[in-house]
């Protein structure tokens, strides 16, 4: 019976360390490259909200702030910052935090001067503030250059912090964030759409040209920021 006891309390062990893992949320305005150093493959398209899942605890993400702009004469721009290393003292287990960008900016050239200093923000469920980072760096990392199909880069023996970027801010009360980007609760994937008119006796650059003429706006915009990360 003592036995039978013991092995049930290792199973619950088990268990629980296994499925210790909160769930992390950013919009489609923050990238995130790596968490704990190792590299995050975000895939070719990303969605208004993006779910990632990391191990409860000290959680240490590196990420950029990057937005799409489409001008009123057809051409477009893509503002993108350095990377940003923002360290979650104690993330909660089994519970949703989300980043955000703080005063997030409206415009184009108000998002070129952005990105040279960002500030963004890990926020519990309640909308209150865990923990600020603002300014990034362009330290050089492995990961950064490892593209489509990157490899994953083991750095966390790492504990440099680079001089160009200011120490982060930690809530020590309950601090809500207001000036932030929104995220839309409940967001779900899109599927992008598949053009299937494109003949097969066309070559690869006629291909990828009718594709891009008979995509939506929202698809060309997936693209081009998938594009600006490789």
């Amino acid at each position: 019976m003592t036995l039978k006891v013991g092995i049930a309390a290792l199973g619950l062990i088990v268990s629980s360390s296994i499925f210790a893992a909160v769930t992390v949320s950013a919009p489609e305005e923050i990238v995130i490259l790596a968490v704990n150093d190792q590299e995050v493959n975000a895939g070719l398209f990303r969605t208004k909200k993006n779910d990632y899942k990391v191990d409860a605890g000290k959680v240490s993400l590196s990420l950029r702030y990057q937005q799409y702009f489409e001008h009123l004469n057809g051409e477009h721009d893509i503002v993108k910052s350095g990377v940003i290393t923002i360290t979650a003292p104690d993330l909660q287990d089994g519970q949703q935090y989300k980043i955000a960008l703080v005063n997030a900016p409206e415009n184009y050239d108000e998002a070129k001067k952005y990105a040279e200093q960002p500030t963004v923000a890990i926020l519990d469920k309640n909308n209150q503030m865990i923990v600020q980072q603002t300014g990034a760096n362009n330290e050089p990392k492995p990961w950064l250059t490892g593209g489509l199909f990157g490899r994953v880069f083991d750095l966390t023996s790492s504990k440099k912090t680079p001089d160009n970027q200011p120490a982060p801010v930690y809530a020590t009360s309950p601090k809500t964030v207001k000036a932030v980007s929104s995220v839309t609760p409940g967001g779900s994937a899109t599927t992008p759409t598949t053009n299937k008119n494109v003949s097969s006796a066309y070559s690869a650059d006629q291909q990828l040209i009718q594709i891009w003429k008979n995509a939506s706006k929202a698809e060309r915009q997936k693209f081009m920021s998938w594009l600006a990360d490789q």
